[in-house]
C-alpha cells in the first residue's frame, strides 16, 4: 500500500503517493529520525557507558593499583615541574577520575540530545534522566563488586561531571553559533 499526502486546490484536501513517507497533512515536516551524526552520537554514547560501567565491574584491588599508578605518576610530574605533591592523595586522583569520567558522558550526552538547539529538535529531558541514571546505575554495580561499594556522595560528583560536561558543550556551541553569526 502507498502512502498518501493530502494537498489540493485552495487550501482543499486531495490524497497524493508519498513513498515511505506514512501520511503527511501537507504541512512542513518535522523531522524526528536520526541523521547520520545523530546515530554516531548515540553509538559512541553507549560504548561510553559500558566504559563507565566497565570501570565498575573491577574489583577494588585491581581499581586501587590503577589509581596507585596514576597517583605515582603525578606525584613525580609535580615534582618534575617544582610544586609540592604531598597534597595529591589517592582519594583525590579517584574522586577526580569520577568527575572527569562523568564530564566526558555529559559532552556525548550534549552532543546526542542536542541541548542547545532550538525547541522541537532538543532532547533535555532525556539528558536530565540519563544524567541521573547513569551514576546511580554505576554505583549500584559496584554494591555487588568484590571490595567495592556504592556511595550516595559518588552518584552526586558524578552528576556534577554530567552537568559540567553538558554545560561546557553548550556554552562552547552557543559561543560558536554566536561567533558565526557575527562573521556573516
Amino acid at each position: 500500500m502507498k502512502d498518501r499526502k493530502t494537498t489540493g486546490l485552495h487550501g482543499s484536501a486531495k490524497t497524493m503517493d508519498l513513498p515511505g513517507r506514512g501520511k503527511t497533512s501537507g504541512l512542513p515536516e518535522h523531522r524526528t529520525a536520526a541523521g547520520p551524526g545523530q546515530r554516531v552520537a548515540l553509538i559512541l554514547l553507549i560504548v561510553y557507558i559500558c566504559f563507565i560501567y566497565g570501570n565498575s565491574l573491577t574489583p577494588a584491588h585491581i581499581s586501587s593499583r590503577e589509581s596507585g599508578f596514576l597517583l605515582m605518576k603525578l606525584h613525580d610530574f609535580l615534582e618534575r615541574i617544582g610544586f609540592d605533591s604531598g597534597w595529591l592523595t589517592e582519594h583525590i586522583v579517584r574522586k577526580s577520575a569520577h568527575f572527569i569520567e562523568y564530564t566526558g558522558l555529559g559532552i556525548l550526552l550534549a552532543f546526542y540530545c542536542r541541548t542547545w538547539m532550538p525547541k522541537g529538535i532538543r532532547k533535555p529531558r532525556l539528558a536530565a534522566e540519563l544524567a541521573f541514571l547513569v551514576p546511580f546505575v554505576d554505583e549500584t554495580i559496584q554494591l555487588f563488586v568484590d571490595g567495592r561499594s556504592g556511595q550516595v556522595d559518588d552518584v552526586w560528583l558524578d552528576l556534577c561531571g554530567v552537568m559540567c560536561g553538558l554545560a561546557l558543550t553548550t556554552v562552547l556551541a552557543f559561543m560558536r553559533k554566536t561567533d558565526r553569526g557575527k562573521l556573516k
